[in-house]
């Protein structure tokens, strides 16, 4: 019997080496494509996120690696219980849960931060498709029977095990390579390894005696406790994502959405810091609002207040910008915060317009209902800023602070004084192209003097199209 079983592992121990070499190659030319770093992608998320990930896999792995060591403690108990100590495949078996419990210690070393490589998941996973089917071929070859019995063999059920190990990952990669390996080792075993005329001794009822049903019965109640793992698991990160979104909901109600995510993301320290960058400053005001409000009751005036806002609102955030805060009648927005944004001076200018073409056709409709109409004025600047959260430990906000917020707010002064309500600096139609683009519809103003400031600032003031002089009939 030794003898036979030595002429039979020699050329089956070769081709295991051979198989082993190929899919090392395979996973080393495919481990780009498949682990965790092209999945997140630097163009979709930021480093934050990035890490995030990676600190999930790195979990996903040491759960799967003590999985592991579990899966082979309950196997070896089940089979040494049963009696597999008798069984001709005894050293097959063994060796292969010899072999899956040191591979399982290898992962649970390497989850450790220091050893951790998101591509390291796809190794162990196809040491596990290829070990499970060169175990099933050493087994056909042993017990003599055809290898189409293959699936009779109990450790073909295993492959679920594995399959749901692989799931537990944020990657498709384990998954596609824990069935590939298992399939095409398989499939090169059968032909190459798997020749010659099966044993006609070979008793097929072999792969249903005690020992292997109770093999089955053990892998289901494996597959069971895997089941419920990835279960808990996958109801943790949505009870986490849940929480986060949540989070984040409530910060958009007191912060500026994009301002919101980075609070939820980073904390309110990655604001407090603050940094010095670009930005458009926006500043619109109610004319004559003390006026309005003499007329109005206050539940009258508390509409015509959240009709402003959201207008307002509605034409910042349609234009990437944010609101600052609204003050009184008033409302200051900023465009290119927290993070630069291209275009931004091009996006102020665009919604100031479009602030005031929306808001003629607001008033026509509050004229034909008997309502006061709605005149505002707008000044937008842009320039560098502060941009963070400033205030105390108890009360902070996110704002942009400097020169540019204080002329953009002066320049909205200057606005009451034209006829379409909007002035803007030079260098925000130079910046934005549209001085270029559409000299006809600004017109610069020859008094630039501003409020405070003792420099001038070349200024311009917008021509409504609907305020531009109709052509002589000729």
């Amino acid at each position: 019997m030794g003898t036979h079983l030595a002429k039979i592992y020699r050329p089956i121990g070769k081709f295991h080496i051979h198989c082993t070499g190929i899919w090392w190659r395979i996973i080393m030319s495919s481990a780009r494509t498949f682990s965790g770093h092209p999945m997140i992608g630097k163009s979709s998320t930021d480093n934050h996120t990035q890490n995030l990930i990676l600190a999930a896999e790195r979990e996903a792995q040491m759960v799967s690696a003590f999985a592991r060591l579990l899966i082979t403690t309950i196997a070896t108990v089940i089979f040494l219980a049963a009696g597999g100590l008798k069984l001709p495949v005894m050293p097959v078996v063994l060796g292969y849960l010899g072999i899956y419990a040191a591979v399982s210690t290898i992962s649970a070393i390497f989850s450790l931060r220091r050893f951790f490589n998101p591509w390291m998941s796809l190794v162990f996973t196809a040491v596990d498709g290829i070990s499970l089917a060169l175990l099933i071929g050493f087994v056909m070859k042993i017990t003599g029977s055809p290898m189409s019995l293959h699936g009779a063999v109990p450790g073909f059920v295993f492959m679920f095990s594995i399959l749901i190990l692989a799931t537990m990952r944020y990657t498709i990669g384990p998954v596609l390579v824990a069935s590939t390996s298992f399939a095409a080792t398989w499939f090169l075993f059968s032909h190459f390894a798997g020749g010659g005329v099966p044993n006609p001794d070979a008793d097929p009822y072999f792969f249903f005696g005690t020992v292997q049903n109770s093999a089955r019965w053990g892998f289901l109640g494996i597959a069971t406790i895997l089941c419920l793992l990835a279960v808990v698991r996958r109801r943790k990160t949505l009870e986490a994502a849940i929480a986060a979104a949540n989070q984040s909901a409530n910060l958009s109600r007191y912060l500026p959405d994009r301002v919101a995510n980075v609070v939820a993301e980073q904390g309110i320290d990655a604001l407090a810091s603050g940094q010095q960058q670009n930005a458009t400053v926006l500043f619109v005001d109610i004319r004559g609002f003390t006026g309005i409000s003499e007329q109005l009751k206050p539940a009258e005036l508390s509409a015509l207040l959240n009709e402003f806002r959201s207008l307002i609102s509605t034409q910042v955030e349609g234009h990437f910008g944010i609101i600052d805060k609204f003050i009184g009648d008033a409302a200051m927005a900023v465009f290119g915060v927290p993070d630069e944004l291209p275009n931004c001076e091009d996006n102020a200018v665009k919604c100031a317009v479009s602030i005031l073409d929306k808001m003629k056709i607001n008033n026509e409709r509050r004229s034909s209902a008997g309502q006061p109409e709605i005149e505002v004025t707008i000044g937008v600047h842009c320039g560098e800023v502060f941009a963070g959260a400033v205030g105390t430990e108890d009360r902070m906000e996110f704002t942009v602070l400097g020169d540019t917020v204080n002329i953009a707010a002066r320049l909205q002064e200057v606005a009451k004084n034209t006829e379409s309500g909007l002035v803007v600096s030079q260098v925000l139609l130079e910046r934005s192209g549209d001085l270029s683009i559409d000299e006809q519809s600004w017109e610069g103003l020859d008094d630039s003097t501003i409020r405070g400031r003792t420099g001038k600032i070349p200024l311009y003031a917008y021509r409504m199209v609907w305020m531009a002089p109709a052509p002589s009939a000729s």
